[in-house]
């Protein structure tokens, strides 16, 4: 339950890092302040690894949040610089070009691929810490819910977008 609550003040803290950096860099025209709220972003990911970590070397046993932690972690690295380009175009009034091409579905499946892959790398980092504590067998628990969120993502993510003819 800990870490559950952790991922939710991380996802909170990512939009207010996120908003306020934007906000201080397009509209109060404050580089360095608003940099300074983008940087806060990598170091809240590297905190939640670190709880997850220490929860599990504590003896927490292993449990869907800690696997909804790596899911958020890929989700933030994949996407989060997309996400402040996005707020910083909204902030700025940029009109974008929403051109369905292969370049825009291959960049959905890229993005979609990379956070699998983040996800990955979390779970066998936790399955190594699982295993120095005799515990690793329970990694795959939770994978039945990753695959479900993957391909749900999969669907309404990189399948959903269509090309324009």
């Amino acid at each position: 339950m800990l870490i559950l609550t952790l991922i939710i003040i991380c996802e909170i803290l990512f939009w207010v890092f996120a908003i306020l950096g934007v906000f201080f860099r397009s509209i109060i025209k404050n580089a360095k302040l608003g940099n300074f709220f983008l940087i806060l972003i990598p170091i809240d990911d590297l905190l939640l690894i670190i709880f997850n970590i220490v929860s599990l070397l504590m003896g927490e046993p292993f449990s869907y949040s800690h696997s909804l932690s790596g899911i958020y972690l890929g989700v933030t690295i994949a996407f989060g610089k997309t996400i402040i380009k996005w707020l910083d175009n909204k902030m700025n009034r940029v009109k974008t070009n929403k051109k369905k091409d292969y370049h825009y579905e291959m960049f959905h499946f890229k993005k979609w691929l990379l956070a699998v892959l983040i996800y990955l790398i979390v779970m066998g980092v936790f399955y190594m810490i699982l295993t120095m504590t005799g515990e690793s067998h329970n990694t795959f628990e939770a994978l039945p819910g990753f695959i479900i969120v993957s391909v749900i993502w999969y669907v309404t993510g990189p399948l959903w977008v269509k090309k324009e003819h």
